[in-house]
């Protein structure tokens, strides 16, 4: 069903409403009527910016003017139980400030996907500068709006009136007009989070949006570049660059050609410093300036992306990269390594002294400064995933048991001795440059319990496959937050259903 705007600045345009979203919206709507607890209900962010662009989103935020996102979602199982139906395990993402996450987030499944809910924010800081870390309390649409990222994220959808709100008076023009803005100082949105600049960066490229003409001004600002460095870890670092590098509609190209105009490479791309790393002698004078000229070897042969304004709906896309459908998480990480490799390309003569051992500064930089260690693991002939499980099972008794393959090899088989070595030589290194060399102690981020509440099942085989998927999963990303592992194991729930 198409659904009419409500700001009047801008020519009608609508909102179509998959059956589904239809069917949920009216669900939660009957759990607000039934407690008649005065609440507004609107879907925020991203869903929104998709849903008018006619791009296909399952990313749906509810966010509550009167209560919290835990407090709602005992509302809707307390309405299923009154109506003799299932309740939904009810996952709860707690605040972290440190990494901005300032609110408790509840997430639950109804029908075919998941559902966020979280109340309205508003923000207050303290008077040290130097720690902008914000304190919350509820807040109005207007004082949310104004709180996120940037104005296209910033709409709301009214599930009662069934319309587009922009309290900001900015996000459907700047959506209209292609704009990457911030609804508030991008000085002192950038300098609320940091992130939000690399998010500027990949949101810029995704979209095919120009960059405000202030923003453009504030990511001058060497603040706000030292701000990146101190204030977010480099896992989420990580996490924002292969955002850019992947996925529906990215533009690897155009996000690096950005990273390098506003001197963000250096931030992402940083050489590790600090005690524990020495850097070669005249590595910095060696390194080559422009290395954004290697670029052009990752995108031959690539069609001109599409406009996304003109996008259907469909799940799958075109992306810079030229390949259909690059969710498929396989294909999604070869594609990331292949734009990383050409990044890296100008590195790959040099190195540095790591822990008084020469390791080349391509590594060193991925592993360390984006956290990105399947890069490692692609350009060693090792599965993480397969080596990690035999560590498991054989433990702290490793190293014998590498001999003892490579004696097996050369005594009985026959092997070629000096090849053998050179392979189970590299096994060894291989195993303590990914991190594996005390896998057996890696505790899972979800244990048994955990698992339980968050998917809504009882204790037996479920729970067994459930957890030895948590271990693969960390396996094969161990900079993995435990958000994401939910998620994952969330998806796979929802598949095998």
């Amino acid at each position: 069903m198409k659904r009419k705007l409500s700001n009047m600045d801008l020519l009608p345009v609508t909102i179509d409403l998959t059956a589904d979203e239809e069917k949920l919206f009216d669900f939660l709507l009957d759990v607000e009527k039934q407690n008649n607890c005065g609440l507004t209900l609107r879907v925020a962010g991203g869903w929104v910016r998709d849903k008018l662009l006619g791009r296909a989103s399952d990313d749906i935020d509810i966010v509550l003017d009167n209560m919290t996102g835990v407090a709602f979602a005992e509302l809707v199982n307390a309405y299923e139980t009154q109506h003799g139906h299932k309740t939904h395990a009810v996952g709860v993402i707690k605040a972290n400030p440190d990494q901005s996450k300032h609110l408790e987030t509840a997430t639950m499944q109804l029908g075919s996907g998941w559902v966020d809910f979280v109340n309205l924010r508003a923000e207050t800081y303290a008077d040290d500068e130097a720690h902008r870390i914000p304190s919350m309390e509820f807040g109005t649409p207007l004082e949310d709006a104004q709180r996120r990222d940037f104005t296209i994220n910033s709409l709301f959808y009214n599930l009662a009136t069934k319309s587009v709100e922009d309290f900001t008076g900015q996000g459907l023009p700047d959506l209209q007009h292609g704009v990457i803005r911030t609804p508030l100082d991008p000085t002192i949105t950038f300098l609320d989070d940091p992130l939000r600049v690399l998010r500027a960066i990949r949101f810029a490229s995704r979209f095919r949006f120009p960059l405000a003409d202030d923003l453009v001004a504030a990511l001058e600002h060497r603040a706000i570049r030292e701000a990146l460095v101190k204030k977010v870890s480099r896992e989420r670092v990580g996490k924002e660059l292969g955002g850019m590098l992947t996925g529906s509609h990215a533009n690897p190209m155009v996000a690096l050609t950005s990273l390098h105009r506003f001197h963000l490479d250096e931030v992402v791309f940083q050489l590790p410093t600090g005690p524990f790393f020495t850097l070669h002698p005249l590595l910095e004078a060696a390194i080559p300036p422009h290395w954004m000229d290697t670029l052009d070897l990752a995108r031959q042969d690539q069609p001109a992306p599409s406009s996304p304004t003109t996008t259907s709906s469909s799940t799958s896309s075109t992306t810079a990269d030229g390949i259909e459908g690059t969710n498929n998480e396989a294909t999604s990480h070869r594609l990331k390594l292949r734009w990383l490799a050409a990044v890296l390309l100008p590195l790959a003569e040099y190195s540095i002294v790591l822990k008084k051992k020469h390791v080349p500064v391509a590594h060193a930089i991925v592993r360390e400064s984006i956290k990105c260690r399947q890069f490692v693991a692609a350009n060693a002939p090792f599965d993480r995933v397969q080596v990690g499980l035999v560590l498991r099972d054989v433990g702290a008794l490793w190293p014998l048991a590498v001999d003892m393959a490579y004696l097996v090899e050369v005594v009985l088989q026959h092997s070629d001795v000096e090849q053998t070595r050179e392979k189970y030589a590299a096994l060894s290194a291989y195993v303590v440059d990914v991190g594996l060399d005390r896998v057996w102690e890696m505790k899972p981020l979800l244990n048994g319990k955990d698992l339980m509440d968050a998917l809504g099942v009882k204790p037996g085989p479920a729970v067994k496959a459930m957890h030895d998927a948590v271990i693969l999963y960390q396996l094969e990303f161990p900079s993995a937050p435990r958000d994401d592992v939910l998620r994952h194991v969330r998806s796979l729930q929802s598949s095998s259903t």
